[in-house]
């Protein structure tokens, strides 16, 4: 089997991550508190919503479904969810009717309020200690000492926190780039009444989807081959990074995106698995809301392996590639004479 083949390169991802088994358990609670604090004020505003209120006992008393409440919800208590207007030109690339053709695009971002409003900052916040954290395992894995020193961690985490908060940035505007151009743009070039066939209409908004994805991908993997570089050169020059990432994935396109896809399909897999597996609390028992609980931090804790390993099969990639020895040039004998330049 060849060392830089996909398994191997996956395995050594995964082992590497495990050895800085301290920093993903920081990266677990570190998520765990961003949802607590996250969650709890819209627990808290359902509640207001839902109990002792004539609206909460109309909702209770009929078996309506998740949408019908979300609809009956975002009419009878608008504070709640707050705006979703925003999230709605984002999604479709078209500005809604109400409110001034000038706005500018984050306006509804800045002044939301409710889960619109709180998902912004989470949202951003995410973003952010997850970059973060992304410098410190870069570093652990370029580093062939101390990967599982906590402090030696913390200490990569700073020196790399302007560049990897950059990447973060860029990974973000141009996936965000990416969704407006090539998914939610070209859909106003045709129009799906015009079709003759309705598959058509399907087979076009699947092709706008891969190839939204596709750029999408390529931007992740330009963004985490220039952390594995920063990480192993122990510097953090971003456009040296850049460069680096840029001419390694020019090289081997179809490698490195078989490892965004097959890591990206491990990060999926423990929501799938709670989505089909995971149990539902009924409100009564403890023991059922532990192990609700318990899942959900296994779910959390393996997507952050995910996350993590696929880094470390990136800086693993990277080394494979530099102890790649050149070849060697070709030897003459005295008795024949050498070729010409």
């Amino acid at each position: 089997m060849k060392r830089d083949s996909l398994f191997v390169l996956a395995s050594r991802g995964v082992a590497s991550a495990l050895t800085t088994w301290k920093a993903l358990l920081l990266a677990l609670a570190a998520n765990l508190f961003l949802a607590y604090a996250f969650a709890h004020p819209v627990n808290a505003a359902l509640r207001r919503a839902l109990d002792r209120s004539p609206f909460g006992a109309r909702a209770s008393a009929a078996p309506s479904g998740t949408w019908r409440l979300y609809g009956e919800m975002s009419r009878a208590r608008p504070d709640v969810f707050g705006d979703l207007s925003p999230w709605d030109e984002i999604a479709t690339g078209e500005r809604a009717e109400r409110g001034p053709a000038h706005r500018p695009p984050l306006a509804g971002f800045l002044a939301g309020t409710g889960v619109a409003g709180a998902a912004v900052g989470f949202g951003i916040l995410s973003a952010a200690l997850a970059a973060l954290f992304a410098g410190g395992f870069a570093g652990r894995f370029g580093s062939t000492e101390d990967r599982g020193s906590l402090a030696a961690f913390g200490a990569d985490a700073a020196r790399f926190a302007a560049p990897s908060l950059l990447l973060g940035a860029l990974s973000l505007l141009g996936i965000a780039a990416a969704y407006r151009w090539v998914f939610a743009e070209t859909g106003k070039l045709y129009e799906p009444e015009d079709l003759r066939y309705e598959w058509e209409s399907v087979a076009l908004l699947v092709l706008r989807l891969l190839a939204f994805l596709l750029v999408a991908a390529f931007v992740r993997v330009l963004v985490v081959y220039a952390r594995a570089a920063m990480g192993r050169a122990g510097r953090g020059n971003l456009a040296g990074a850049l460069g680096a990432s840029l001419g390694f994935v020019s090289r081997r396109p179809g490698r490195v995106l078989a490892l965004e896809i097959l890591f990206g399909a491990l990060g999926l897999v423990p929501l799938a698995l709670w989505a089909l597996l995971g149990p539902v609390w009924d409100g009564r028992e403890a023991g059922a809301l532990a192990l609700v609980v318990l899942g959900q931090l296994c779910v959390v804790f393996l997507r952050v392996l995910a996350r993590a390993a696929y880094l470390g099969a990136a800086s693993a990639f990277l080394a494979r590639a530099a102890e790649r020895p050149a070849p060697a040039p070709a030897v003459t004998s005295e008795s024949e004479p050498a070729p010409a330049p």
